[in-house]
């Protein structure tokens, strides 16, 4: 059998069958850690764990339109979330953000670019699920037409190299399909001095190692690759970052880490 090559190693000479989920087959490089799907399902079974298929997006087409910030199940813990993250975010750059350009890739429903808006940065969002980010439009309708729902591949070609000042991607990563490239275009669009921080999923956890494929960071539909703090590093730097530090995470859930990425 021949698997996919591991993106970090870029080569398939050490790699084993992981775990197997939903039909879906997990490998690991037992060279760097990496975890990854061997064979991604099709588009439209992939879009369906984002938009939650069937009566979930109806609802939330219907309801669009109405609905604002305050109206999100759970809002000041989302609130309170996006505002440790956004502390974080601030800790980490060299000097005042106010007035920096901001862009957050996965927005989600846009509480960490809401705080970004409140500290008055110029801010962007990616989000490919558009009714997620409804409330967030509705609420702040200056900022509608600065988010974008489509690959981040697509978003990062309106933009010309070293636009941004900060870029963060919170739980995001491990859904590229091809983080090489998104990388590559992330450094492109990020000033030089400028940072690149994300949260992602950590397979040198505890609950990773211990659980295996009960882990929850195992998710094939939506986590396609997951790195590790040991192995995160020289993909960052293999990529062209000049300096990447990696930190515990803003929430720790089934076992995350942080890194900040330096251009």
């Amino acid at each position: 059998m021949t698997f996919r090559n591991c993106i970090i190693c870029k080569n398939n000479e050490n790699i084993e069958s992981y775990c197997e989920q939903d039909n879906q087959l997990y490998l690991k490089c037992n060279t760097c850690g990496l975890i990854y799907v061997d064979d991604f399902e099709s588009q439209s079974n992939m879009n369906k764990a984002y938009t939650g298929g069937g009566l979930k997006s109806f609802r939330r087409k219907l309801f669009a339109p109405i609905r604002r910030m305050r109206h999100i199940k759970n809002a000041k813990y989302f609130t309170q979330r996006a505002n440790d993250i956004f502390d974080f975010i601030k800790q980490s750059y060299a000097g005042s953000v106010k007035g920096k350009t901001y862009i957050d890739i996965g927005c989600n429903k846009g509480f960490l670019i809401e705080q970004a808006e409140k500290n008055e940065l110029d801010v962007y969002g990616v989000e490919l699920v558009k009714e997620v980010m409804a409330p967030f439009k509705n609420s702040y309708p200056n900022l509608k037409n600065k988010i974008f729902h489509e690959r981040f591949s697509n978003v990062a070609s309106k933009f010309e190299d070293g636009h941004f000042d900060i870029i963060s991607a919170i739980d995001v990563i491990e859904h590229f399909e091809d983080p090489i490239s998104d990388f590559k275009h992330i450094l492109r669009i990020l000033k030089s001095g400028g940072i690149f921080v994300i949260q992602t999923p950590d397979v040198d956890s505890k609950e990773a190692i211990e659980q295996k494929c009960r882990w929850g960071g195992l998710k094939p539909l939506e986590h396609l690759h997951l790195f590790g703090k040991s192995n995160f590093e020289k993909f960052a730097i293999d990529i062209g970052f000049s300096e990447v530090t990696v930190h515990a995470p803003v929430e720790y859930g089934d076992g995350n880490f942080m890194a900040v990425m330096k251009k």
